[in-house]
């Protein structure tokens, strides 16, 4: 919010500002509190009183007064901090005078407190991306008054940009382009000066190998910065300002003319044949809206320009150089930035764009999500400040941009009583865009970008509720309508979006009560099992159980959709509960004898004494192992079944029996599947007790995979998540093995070539040949989950030709097919290591019969192959 309340009068400093403000007048001149006479200190009564000043020792009375110096000091400079801050947190008429005003303070203090005034600024222009042209100004008015103190910031921020450049900081590369843009408009850097930095930039599209990830970023960089400065550079230096554009537009047709978006298809939310708008490229559908802003002469008219209001001092001000600038040299390892796709949710019957929100194809559309995304980004540390900051975005343009939906935003958002001021706006009530529907949109874009959001999905989760909380009269309408939205949509959208999309729904509901209009759903209980929208309702209740329990969930939704919750509440199921099964007195002996904590000798007597029991002399002696691995597991679950506690202590107790009962692959399938069954109504549990399994090593990983790809599973279960959250889990496991062993290798390494060695060689050896074995056992992981996926969609899809129904309609070929794609997109980078074994071994044609895997199945294959290889573009 703008400090209305600074004066037209300038000041000598922030000092004497603040003095005034407060009426503050630090001990000079009179007043009533000086006029007590001698009594102040002569309280009287034996013992004394308080010392006089001058009875005082003289070093306690300068530590006194330096303290107090220094406390002057920094109140000054966290209030000096703080006006720097909060300059045009609103767009009013008086945001000129503000400005004005706030220059001349910073000007007079710049020399005692010149190090709070470049780290505000430096966080401000990083972390306030819509508040760039403020503090553009505010630059261009110090430069004006003192270019030593112009130069000092231009200097800052030309070696942050450089710094961002080599740490691959993209967003903060970005950020600080539109400033240097901004300080063109303030005539602090000439245009020729930032467009040779864009040039500087654009020197990846001349590499030899023009890797199109790489030129996509630089081009992205170069292009979010000309809508707020291309009309000045236009004027100014039309020359170098087409060149650059030229260049541009030679990399896009390049671009177009050769894979294009190629490989697109796989990171789109829905699916297109299935999507009423086109769902754009990013960068494909920004050089669009750029095209568009060029036939409007450049003009933006949401964006505020408050340097024009100075052009007269502005134009009077000395201009600084930049250094040279270079994209760092390409490695394997650096991430390049894009933003996410489009993302619609708000839209009419035939997907026209309603009035409440930007055009996609013009230019506001991506500068007002733009701004949002990246405040969104940079505040995940902080919600509250990040739910209030989102809200505020709206007052960072011209007048009536967005309709005033939250007036006491600011206030609601700090958690504290909204002041008259607050409730003053100049934007007229009803008139623009609509904020809310903006930023659910922007929310749901980064929660749903593919491969993988920025963060997890628990923040994006957070955010919501923080959001809901602070702005309850506007935003929870607007959100409740992009849930609608998005759960029409569900039959086309990807199987992971779906995944995170109940994922979150079901956390939101935990935050608000499980309250929820279920009835405006019951169309779905007509519609098959497998139908998108059941999996949805049925993920999202099994989920909130987890977050609650059965009963209280049970009780929050109507009667009729009881029949997508289980039928009891979760627990375990062991086979040999029932008095009447033939083998339920064998098992209550075992049980008994863990319950009594016997020994491992005694435990393991039992078993052998049962094993060449009478009643098992019809079995074969592998039979008897998978009976006993069986009957003892199964205790050892109900042992333990109370808690994880309960049954990791059981678990550790008999370690050794479980190791040895599980020393052959089949041994080990079978445990897993042992598990499965047993916490079949608890898939929690199932999840999370499998991962400990994994842990102590009593089943590996190959065994989890082999036991998704098992008939009884992906016949019956792959429609569920649980099925794939498990199987995730697991390749995450594997993965975080190898980089563990990895860095243990960097770090004995370093210790054995330090002077002197810490670490001898055989040690070095030792780490080495267990990284060989770690990334052995990976590739075998990767192998296997890639041999027994094919060979299931393989399966499925004769089985569905066999039926004569139709491969586009089938749910269990889309499933299959989306979970395929998506474990492809999450592992991108393995299968890529691995992909020529792939290659070789599960995609090429049948040695025997000479058929060829399906080419809908080797199409995505090889597109998450060319994912982590990377595309180039040919450029003429």
């Amino acid at each position: 919010m703008v400090f209305n309340f600074i004066p037209e009068t300038p000041y000598s400093s922030v000092h004497s500002f603040f003095s005034t403000l407060f009426g503050r007048s630090d001990g000079i001149g009179g007043g009533r509190q000086h006029d007590r006479g001698g009594d102040r200190y002569d309280k009287g009564g034996r013992g004394g009183g308080y010392r006089k000043p001058y009875d005082r020792p003289r070093h306690e009375q300068r530590d006194r007064e330096q303290e107090r110096a220094q406390d002057e000091v920094n109140d000054i400079e966290k209030r000096l901090g703080g006006l720097i801050i909060r300059v045009g947190d609103k767009i009013t008429p008086t945001l000129e005078t503000n400005l004005n005003t706030l220059a001349g303070i910073l000007d007079n203090d710049y020399a005692k407190h010149s190090a709070t005034i470049l780290k505000s600024l430096k966080a401000c222009i990083l972390e306030l991306p819509m508040k760039s042209a403020i503090y553009g100004t505010l630059t261009g008015l110090l430069n004006a008054k003192n270019p030593q103190t112009g130069g000092t910031i231009v200097t800052m921020a030309a070696d942050l940009l450089q710094e961002s450049l080599l740490k691959h900081q993209w967003r903060n590369v970005k950020l600080l382009l539109r400033f240097f843009g901004e300080l063109v408009n303030s005539n602090v850097i000439l245009p020729t000066t930032l467009l040779n930095v864009m040039d500087q930039l654009l020197s990846v599209l001349e590499e030899e190998t023009v890797i199109r990830s790489r030129a996509d970023c630089a081009v992205f960089c170069v292009l979010a910065t000309l809508p707020w400065c291309a009309a000045d550079m236009r004027d100014r230096n039309p020359h170098d300002f087409e060149k650059i554009l030229g260049r541009v537009e030679d990399y896009m047709m390049a671009r177009e003319e050769g894979e294009g978006v190629e490989g697109f298809e796989i990171l789109r939310v829905f699916k297109e044949s299935q999507c009423p708008y086109i769902q754009e490229e990013s960068l494909t559908l920004l050089w669009r809206q750029i095209q568009n802003l060029q036939k409007d002469d450049w003009d933006v008219p949401i964006l505020i320009k408050p340097s024009q209001a100075f052009d007269a001092a502005l134009g009077m001000a000395s201009q600084h150089e930049l250094p040279a600038f270079a994209f760092p040299p390409h490695t394997d390892s650096i991430s390049y930035y894009t933003p996410a796709p489009l993302l619609r949710i708000f839209y009419g019957d035939d997907g026209e764009q309603l009035s409440s929100l930007p055009d996609p194809y013009t230019i506001a559309h991506f500068i007002t999500r733009d701004n949002l995304t990246d405040v969104l980004c940079l505040f995940e540390i902080n919600r509250k400040e990040c739910a209030k900051y989102l809200f505020m975005v709206q007052y960072s343009y011209v007048i009536g941009t967005f309709a005033d939906s939250a007036v006491p935003a600011a206030a609601a958002a700090a958690g504290a009583a909204p002041k008259p001021e607050d409730m003053e706006t100049d934007t007229p009530a009803g008139s623009g865009w609509a904020v809310d529907q903006l930023l659910a949109e922007v929310i749901f874009t980064e929660l749903f970008r593919l491969p993988k959001p920025e963060f997890k999905t628990a923040y994006y989760a957070s955010i919501l509720v923080e959001v809901c909380k602070s702005f309850p009269d506007s935003f929870p309408t607007a959100l409740a309508d992009a849930i609608k939205r998005l759960y029409d949509r569900l039959p086309s959208m990807d199987v992971e979006c779906a995944h995170r999309f109940w994922t979150w729904f079901s956390h939101h509901l935990s935050n608000f009560g499980y309250l929820w209009n279920w009835s405006e759903w019951s169309s779905v209980l007509e519609l098959p099992f497998d139908h998108a929208q059941c999996i949805f309702i049925r993920e999202t209740l099994e989920k909130t159980i987890r977050l609650s329990y059965f009963e209280r969930i049970k009780e929050a939704i109507p009667t009729e959709f009881h029949i997508y919750m289980p039928s009891e509440a979760p627990g375990p199921s062991w086979k040999f509960e029932s008095p009447e099964h033939p083998y339920h007195a064998m098992a209550s002996a075992v049980l008994n004898s863990l319950r009594a904590k016997n020994s491992i000798e005694q435990i393991e007597q039992t078993l052998d004494s049962m094993k060449n029991a009478p009643r098992l002399e019809s079995m074969t002696p592998q039979e008897r192992e998978d009976f006993i691995r069986e009957l003892f597991t199964e205790c050892v679950l109900m042992l333990g079944s109370k808690s994880f506690s309960h049954v990791l202590n059981v678990i550790e107790r008999y370690l050794s029996i479980l190791q040895r009962m599980n020393s052959t692959p089949e041994a080990r399938l079978h445990t897993v599947k042992i598990v499965a069954q047993f916490w079949r109504n608890n898939t929690q549990f199932l999840g999370i007790l499998l991962d400990k399994m994994l842990n102590y090593r009593v089943v590996d990983a190959i065994a989890i995979v082999k036991w998704v790809f098992e008939p009884e599973v992906w016949q019956n279960e792959w429609h569920r998540s649980f099925v794939w959250d498990i199987l995730k889990n697991t390749l995450n496991k594997v993965i975080s093995r190898v980089a563990q062993v990895k860095d243990k290798l960097i770090e004995v390494r370093k210790e054995f070539e330090a002077d002197p060695p810490t670490k001898t060689e055989e040690v070095v050896t030792g780490v080495e040949n267990t990284l060989s074995i770690v990334h052995r056992e990976q590739k075998e992981v990767f192998l296997t989950l890639y041999q027994k996926f094919v060979a299931v969609l393989e399966l499925r899809l004769k089985e569905i030709e066999a039926s004569g129904q139709s491969v586009e309609e089938s749910r269990a070929w889309e499933i299959g097919m989306g979970w395929f794609l998506e474990l492809g997109r999450r592992y991108s980078k393995e299968v890529a290591t691995f992909s020529s074994t792939l290659e070789a071994i599960v995609f090429s044609a049948d040695a025997e019969t000479g058929a060829a895997v399906d080419s809908r199945i080797t199409h995505i294959f090889q597109e998450i192959c060319r994912m982590e290889i990377g595309r180039s573009v040919e450029m003429n």
